[in-house]
């Protein structure tokens, strides 16, 4: 798991020194999601993506910082959002629930989701781009899990709603 994030960390570098060239800082000088230059509260693309107008855009980002108690940008509000969307399709959200259990390959997701493995490669894809999934080789084989505790609370935590009387 502390390998998929250290990937992650790998890959977006690039992006981050593009990002910082052309805002005119220091390449190598990435901000941390925490830090105050990342507080994007008018990024009207962000906004427009999640299909908000600025004003909205605004408006979201200061109630969700709000309730969750920490200075939130439009990229991690649209983050959000994606995760929330990717949990919504039953298909992905068996396959979470089963790496939940144990790790499973491809060939064990598919059988148990009956789904085929060109299907089902693409659903882990997406659910390991944003970092719910993670995998791990093991000789000839994937092993997918549940990228961090954070994803198994969301995930038992909805349940937990959803059967609460």
């Amino acid at each position: 798991m502390a390998n998929s994030k250290n990937a992650h960390r790998q890959m977006t570098a690039p992006l981050q020194d593009d990002d910082a060239r052309r805002e005119g800082r220091p390449e190598g000088d990435a901000q941390s999601p925490g830090s105050d230059a990342h507080q994007q509260t008018d990024d009207p693309d962000v906004a427009k993506r999640l299909g908000l107008s600025p004003s909205q855009g605004a408006a979201v980002l200061r109630d969700a910082s709000s309730v969750i108690g920490q200075k939130l940008s439009l990229p991690d509000i649209e983050a959000a959002a994606r995760i929330f969307a990717l949990l919504g399709d039953a298909g992905r959200l068996q396959l979470v629930l089963r790496c939940m259990e144990r790790p499973q390959t491809v060939s064990e997701l598919a059988e148990a989701a009956g789904m085929s493995q060109s299907l089902t490669s693409h659903h882990l894809r997406h659910l390991r781009d944003q970092r719910i999934l993670a995998s791990e080789r093991h000789g000839r084989h994937i092993f997918y899990t549940i990228d961090d505790d954070h994803i198994s609370g969301v995930v038992q935590d909805v349940f937990a709603h959803v059967t609460h009387d």
